[in-house]
């Protein structure tokens, strides 16, 4: 089963693809008609659907309702324990690489990736430039930094079960969700480097740690999204070879659509000033 609304789109997404291919198949003939001295100069055929109606016999079979229950916060539980681990120690090495190539350029005042480790000479004679030390040189640090990024996704397993149960479910919605769960981020995860020396931590400075955070938290919302705004809608069942034998007429209901081409231009504005270009669809 699915919902009339999702079904509706299928039928319209089918449509366009029926176009698209018709328009490929174009193309395709007209190089054929290029190089063939009969054909060329002759126009190349070509074929639109201007407008079509469809008449489809369709069996309601319910309506579906997405409420946010014990289930959905189980789910929300099974996210983060799921997704996190990966997604927070890939941030962290990040913010690594971020904090080593502002230290070689504030060294240096430039990275380049070619010249790293070269020795130069100046006037004060000859000096080794500052070079972006990769984590896998310093295996310490690396295993460091996994058990710090696994005892945070641990706390923040503990943390957000505990919003959960202290808290209404059937009053959650997603942006708060996703508020807490990047507060209880950044709190976890300023708490847990706190106690790493200024040179192995991997942040710059706390701004660092807040868009890390901020990342992550968007990450996460739509991984949250898919629980909070499941479909609702009218459940169908389209089998429409088997109506008779199922369903009495009472029980089915013809929808009928309309369907009629309209292209689309592809606009670009540039402005002079800025150099700044937007582009955007416009119905012919």
């Amino acid at each position: 089963m699915i919902t009339l609304g999702e079904f509706t789109g299928l039928l319209m997404s089918d449509f366009l693809q029926a176009r698209k291919m018709a328009d490929a198949c174009a193309a395709s003939i007209s190089e054929e008609y290029h190089v063939n001295p009969l054909l060329k100069g002759m126009p190349v055929p070509r074929y639109t659907i201007s407008e079509a109606e469809i008449d489809v016999p369709v069996q309601i079979a319910g309506v579906q309702q997405v409420k946010v229950g014990e289930e959905e916060m189980k789910k929300l539980l099974m996210k983060i324990e799921k997704v996190l681990p990966t997604l927070l120690y890939r941030n962290i090495k990040n913010c690594y690489y971020e904090k080593q190539e502002e230290r070689v350029f504030r060294q240096n005042g430039t990275i380049e990736p070619e010249e790293v480790g070269v020795k130069i000479t100046a006037d004060s004679g000859e000096k080794e430039k500052a070079v972006v030390i990769k984590l896998s040189e310093l295996p310490d640090l690396k295993e460091s930094y996994k058990r710090s990024a696994a005892s945070i996704c641990t706390l923040m397993n503990q943390y957000m079960n505990t919003y959960i149960k202290e808290n209404v479910i059937s009053d959650m919605k997603l942006l708060d969700f996703t508020d807490v769960f990047t507060e209880t981020l950044k709190s976890v995860t300023k708490q847990e480097f706190g106690i790493y020396p200024d040179e192995q931590t991997p942040f710059i400075n706390k701004n660092s740690l807040k868009k890390m955070c901020r990342i992550i938290g968007s990450t996460m919302f739509f991984e949250f999204k898919e629980i909070f705004e499941q479909q609702e809608g009218v459940l169908i069942i389209p089998e429409t070879g088997k109506m008779e034998q199922n369903c009495t007429p009472e029980q089915v209901m013809r929808m009928k659509i309309k369907i009629r081409e309209q292209d689309v231009d592809f606009i670009v504005n540039r402005d002079d000033e800025t150099g700044e270009t937007d582009r955007f669809l416009a119905l012919s």
